[in-house]
């Protein structure tokens, strides 16, 4: 009964670090050892805390590190990026709206191209980039907007 009880804490301590796959059971006498139905199966470690993460800004509050890099590298004003601009518009490729490189393109040689576009800014509207309409931002006021445009229009 001794040799069982010790072949069974033996099982029990190996069963902890991983060594009893790979070594195989040796009885102490003739009998054949069966270690008791508790100590064959491994105590279950008891679950971790779960961990709360912080409170995360809303998604549109923060553009992604892209975008603030490729505005501030075209020369864009922090503006563009705090007004939520790099939610519909990308420097270079397109979005939901058209690429700014390619409004400055068609609007550069428009004398009326600033009051336009601020207007449209500001008021939203349609049709020339297809069929997804710009949508209005009256919380900004034309002051606001028109650098920002003026800006746009500087990009080759």
């Amino acid at each position: 009964m001794k040799g069982l009880l010790l072949a069974a804490l033996a099982m029990a301590s190996l069963t902890g670090c991983g060594k009893d796959q790979d070594q195989p059971e040796k009885a102490t006498s003739s009998t054949p050892a069966t270690p008791p139905a508790a100590a064959s199966a491994p105590a279950a470690a008891p679950a971790p805390a779960p961990v709360e993460a912080p409170a995360a800004e809303p998604a549109a509050a923060l553009p992604p590190e892209s975008a603030a890099a490729t505005f501030a590298a075209a020369g864009l004003p922090d503006t563009l990026i705090k007004d939520g601009c790099y939610s519909c518009h990308d420097v270079n490729g397109a979005r939901i709206g058209p690429p700014l490189r390619a409004v400055a393109g068609l609007y550069r040689t428009d004398p009326q191209a600033v009051d336009k576009l601020t207007q449209k800014v500001l008021h939203g509207g349609g049709g020339v980039w297809g069929p997804t309409p710009m949508i209005a931002h009256p919380q900004l006021s034309a002051e606001q907007v028109r650098p920002m445009i003026e800006a746009i229009l500087k990009l080759n």
